[in-house]
């Protein structure tokens, strides 16, 4: 090992590095975290051991095995279930819906990851809101910081209530219970509703670029087409014998590479009866790579005007007109092919890929038809065009394959589709085996007769072979690899800081404030230095950096670690000022048409007034 000062500034600068390509996000935040974990194992800060001890911590076992329970929740459609169930009860009131479905949310956040809980009930909202004339903005943002909020009602809610646990606990105390966070996250969800409420109700109510003007849920597919504006670029052409489409697949002719344009719809007279008496019906035929053109087709296509005239000239087609001149709701039928829309999740495979690349066509049979990024509308050269999380994308195919992208959860959220559709794929027969180890797994938690990683160890193990996901790879694809592999990467950090002494270091100058000021004022600090991290890097790594500062702070001003500890968890968590600052919080950005400036309106102040209640009501919780 180098010497004390040498391994000092070795720990700091890879510290510093790790944190600025965190907030940069130009590279994974497991890569980053293993890069990190390299470098001090390399230069002889940690040994082996030491670097590796991260990867069989409880706390990893524990955080995969949520997954694994909270997969199973929505494979089996057992959350959706249970919110129809309680919602059914809000009517069609606005404020009753929006302060049940917090509610629901803050509960399926109690046992769910933030992000897994959005992704449950991002589609529930989107189809609710629609119903009932009201913009889904209005929901959504609030429900990204709900399942947050909900994260604080329990041990396993939220990864820093756990990266707490486990700093807790090796430095010599008894293991929190499940139910240990509960006061404080009754008081975050009380005064989270108290400030959201109205807040959301004045500034995200009634948004120009979002209104509803429907009631059905299916009319939600409607409104994708005019929110892209998908008339204004979509073109009804007629293929006359003479074309030499006729005759050949769509992949033989490849208009995507060819042309840049996609077939949305292909409309197809069939007659029928015999050649004195005949009768014709037109029928709707889904666009397959094996689909053949034949001569009378009329094909509904998309593409810049320029390259819908080359298309034209070349394949000897005729332009009859423009959805937007043929009254575009009018002419999209939606009974054998259908539109949603991907909102794609940090964790998916083809981030960081094109569109060309992503592999959408070829596995799922699907079509991009636009992209909605951060207020911006993307329809034009989409083929080049590479796929960032938080992206919402418009996707055109058969019912029968958008329903197989349920089957990616992990990937991305299914929005904008009826709800007929959308159940199509869940395991609802298993509803009950979820719902009983479920409650058996808290249970068992609860009264303290398993320890919790053995609990929700043994709940993951009875869903995975009590058949709940269709093999054990769906059960291997509902874990966040990243964030399991960034938490495992990160612990040894925390080893690295004591063993160089920078824990002590930074406690040493917050802990004279506390000699000088008070316990409260140390505290306050702790708290506003995890929350600006926060902004900057995610949750996880923010607890794991500041946790084993807090507690050597509360152990030299001689007070209890409890409020140190559970503010740095309720700081981590709370972090509502930037969409980029959570998954939970990205993933709403583009299904929600929200701009950087509406998070700063609702969420930079809830964020300061909760830490303004989180420094008065955790000491009078847990007292110093």
């Amino acid at each position: 090992m180098p010497s004390e000062l040498v391994s000092i500034g070795i720990t700091i600068t890879v510290l510093l590095v790790a944190v600025v390509f965190f907030a940069i996000g130009k590279l994974r935040s497991d890569i980053v975290a293993l890069c990190a974990l390299l470098c001090l194992l390399l230069t002889g800060v940690l040994t082996p051991a030491e670097a590796l001890s991260g990867f069989s911590n409880n706390i990893i076992l524990t955080i995969a095995g949520m997954f694994i329970v909270g997969g199973a929740i929505v494979r089996t459609g057992l959350a959706n279930m249970i919110s129809d169930r309680i919602l059914s009860v809000a009517g069609t009131n606005q404020n009753m819906l929006f302060m049940v479905f917090m509610l629901i949310t803050a509960l399926v956040g109690s046992l769910v990851s933030s992000t897994g809980t959005v992704a449950i009930m991002m589609p529930i909202v989107v189809s609710l809101a629609t119903s009932i004339n009201v913009s889904p903005s209005r929901f959504l943002m609030p429900l990204a910081f709900m399942a947050s909020i909900g994260g604080m009602l329990t041990l396993i809610g939220n990864p820093p209530n756990m990266v707490v646990n486990d700093v807790y606990v090796k430095a010599g105390f008894e293991s929190l219970t499940l139910f240990s966070y509960l006061p404080v996250g009754m008081v975050c969800l009380f005064f989270g509703l108290f400030i959201l409420a109205p807040a959301t109700s004045a500034f995200l109510a009634r948004r120009k670029h979002d209104t509803v003007s429907t009631k059905s849920r299916g009319a939600a597919l409607f409104e994708l087409i005019e929110q892209y504006d998908l008339s204004q670029n979509s073109y009804i052409v007629s293929v006359p014998h003479n074309s030499p489409m006729v005759g050949k697949s769509l992949l033989e002719l490849g208009l995507p590479d060819r042309f840049g344009i996609a077939v949305q719809e292909i409309r197809r007279t069939a007659k029928n009866g015999s050649s004195l008496f005949t009768s014709s019906k037109e029928e709707q035929i889904p666009p397959s790579a094996r689909t053949v053109i034949q001569s009378g087709d009329t094909i509904y296509c998309q593409g810049a005007s320029e390259r819908i005239t080359d298309f034209a000239g070349e394949m000897k087609v005729r332009v009859q007109g423009t959805l937007k001149k043929e009254n575009g709701r009018g002419k999209y039928r939606f009974d054998s092919v259908g539109l949603c829309e991907l909102v794609i999740m940090s964790a998916a495979t083809i981030v960081g890929r094109t569109i060309a690349d992503s592999g959408l066509r070829e596995q799922y049979g699907i079509n991009v038809l636009g992209i909605h990024r951060r207020n911006q509308y993307i329809l034009d050269d989409l083929r080049n065009q590479v796929i960032q999380s938080g992206d919402a994308i418009l996707v055109q195919g058969t019912w029968a394959d958008l329903t197989r992208l349920d089957d990616k959860t992990r990937h991305w959220v299914v929005v904008g589709r009826p709800q007929e559709h959308a159940a199509a794929t869940t395991r609802s027969e298993k509803m009950p085996l979820v719902a009983a180890t479920v409650f058996l797994m808290i249970g068992c938690m609860a009264t303290g007769l398993l320890p919790t990683v053995t609990a929700v160890l043994a709940g993951a193990m009875v869903l995975i072979l009590g058949g709940c996901f269709r093999n054990i790879e769906g059960a291997y694809s509902s874990i966040n690899w990243e964030t399991i592999v960034m938490i495992a990467a990160m612990l040894p950090m925390a080893i690295a800081m004591e063993k160089t002494g920078l824990v002590g270091m930074a406690s040493e100058v917050i802990t004279q404030l506390g000699r000088d000021y008070g316990p409260t004022a140390a505290f306050a600090v702790v708290y506003g230095i995890t929350s600006v991290m926060n902004i900057i890097i995610s949750q996880t790594p923010v607890s794991l950096l500041v946790a084993p500062v807090a507690i050597q702070i509360a152990v030299d001003l001689g007070c209890s670690p409890l409020p140190f500890l559970f503010g740095v968890a309720t700081s981590a968590c709370m972090c509502f000022a930037s969409p980029f600052s959570t998954p939970s919080n990205a993933l709403v950005m583009s299904a929600g048409r929200y701009t950087f400036f509406d998070y700063l309106k609702i969420g930079l102040p809830l964020q300061v007034l909760m830490g303004v209640v989180m420094v008065i009501a955790l000491p009078l919780l847990f007292p110093f």
